[in-house]
């Protein structure tokens, strides 16, 4: 599935050096035309500015699609026109060069983030903040304690708190069924919950696909995975 007009896109500088490890851009596109995207100048997700990037210059590209799959491609920076407001021009591949991960694919790390949860029942009202325990575009986990009497099939409303390599905090929002529950093993631990996401926007999924990688790639620097 090529993007559609009005689809954000994230852009992986793919050239040699270590310092196109380390940006990472966000578009929109602008219009489709044979073979070509139209997308507004970047941004830099690190500096918040935006860049022209020089034509000719290699990227990898993927977005989000409305069935929550993640869809790449590698392309090709043409040039940058003006057309209304400035835009570059982008290559695109034939539609079976186009990869699909499925959600169940998304990259899950373990990282511990704060979240708020909440719970809509007529008996077991909840409203609580906790940690995850691991986090993908497809769902998470989180400990809390044992007397958020949570069981599976519910169906949680959920805030994460997003830090980026920028030092900054984004916010994302999703809602989650709970496909597993674990109790303690020790009376007064924490129990685990697993969460699939049911409904979250595209915009939040890319954000929470992002800080995976982000906080991936500061783990293999740190030498904690290969």
């Amino acid at each position: 599935m090529l993007p559609k007009i009005g689809q954000t896109i994230h852009l992986d500088l793919t050239g040699d050096g270590e310092e196109n490890q380390l940006y990472t851009y966000k578009s929109r596109v602008a219009d489709l035309r044979d073979q070509i995207a139209v997308i507004e100048l970047p941004i830099s997700e690190k500096t918040g500015r935006t860049s022209p990037l020089l034509a000719g210059t290699a990227c990898h590209a993927w977005y989000i699609g409305v069935d929550g799959s993640r869809y790449e491609f590698p392309t090709t920076i043409l040039g940058r026109y003006s057309e209304n407001i400035p835009v570059l021009h982008m290559s695109l591949p034939a539609k079976e060069e186009v990869r699909r991960n499925q959600r169940r694919n998304y990259l899950r790390i373990q990282t511990s983030i704060e979240i708020a949860v909440k719970l809509d029942d007529s008996i077991r009202n909840y409203h609580f903040l906790a940690r995850t325990a691991d986090l993908s575009g497809g769902g998470l986990s989180f400990t809390c304690q044992e007397t958020y009497r949570l069981k599976e099939q519910d169906t949680l409303k959920i805030w994460l708190s997003l830090p980026n390599k920028a030092g900054q905090v984004q916010h994302a929002y999703a809602e989650g069924e709970i496909v597993r529950v674990k109790a303690p093993k020790e009376k007064g631990k924490h129990q685990w919950v697993s969460v699939k996401f049911v409904q979250i926007s595209e915009s939040d999924r890319a954000k929470i696909v992002r800080a995976c990688y982000e906080r991936q790639l500061e783990m293999r620097k740190k030498g904690a995975i290969e």
